[in-house]
Order: structure tokens, then sequence, then C-alpha cells
């Protein structure tokens, strides 16, 4: 069982290492967009952001928050891969990454307001 100091680190490390790993197939495989150093370097930069977020998210204990912003990375890279597999004549790449960015702030924001929404029930039944 993971010691409750190492899990949010743990969380991170794998949300930032799977976020990168889906980042750039669908950047470089899929949409087959050359990839450079400069790409690879905001690649990590916002794998790191998403992997802290989840830490942190993991760390308070908002298992609520947590749970929905990971599906909302699931839906932002379905979204990501569905616009950069679509005939949109030059504009998927741009659709797919602002697309992806979208549903990720959306995951975080739904899963914060739950979360908000779950603490004051419970408060109030106190």
């Amino acid at each position: 069982m993971l010691s409750s100091k190492k899990s949010p680190i743990i969380i991170g490390i794998i949300s930032a290492l799977v976020t990168f790993a889906l980042l750039f197939i669908g950047v470089k495989y899929v949409s087959g967009s050359q990839v450079d150093t400069s790409n690879v370097l905001a690649y990590i930069i916002f794998s790191t952001i998403v992997g802290g977020i989840a830490a942190l998210l993991n760390k308070f204990k908002l298992n609520i928050s947590l749970n929905i912003f990971i599906f909302g990375l699931v839906i932002a890279f379905v979204e990501m891969y569905r616009a950069f597999l679509s005939d949109m004549t030059g504009w998927g790449d741009l659709i797919g990454v602002m697309s992806m960015m979208t549903w990720i702030i959306i995951g975080l924001v739904a899963g914060l307001f739950f979360e908000l929404v779950y603490h004051l029930y419970k408060k109030k039944k106190k």
C-alpha cells in the first residue's frame, strides 16, 4: 500500500508521464505534425503542470475533484485525437489542442465545484 506522503508524488508522476506520452503520440503520430525540441519542452512543462494539479488534489484529499479532473483528461485526449483525425483542412491540429485545453479546464473547475458542493452539504448536514 502507498504511504500517504508518497501517494501524491506517485499520482503526479504517473499523471505527468501519461499526459506527456498521449500528447506526444497525438501530435507526432496521429496528427502527423513535426515535433522539435521546443515542442517537447512545452509538452514537458504542460505535463508537469497537469501532474502537479493531480498531486495537489490528491495531497489535499479532494477525491471528487481528482476523479472529475482525471475524467476531464480522458475526454480531453479523446477530443484532441478526434479533432486530429477529422478532415478540417489544416485546422485540426489547432482545434485539437484547444479542445484538449478546454476540457482539462472544464474538468478541473467542475471537480472543484462538486467538491465545494459536497463540502457544504456535509457541513450543513452536521
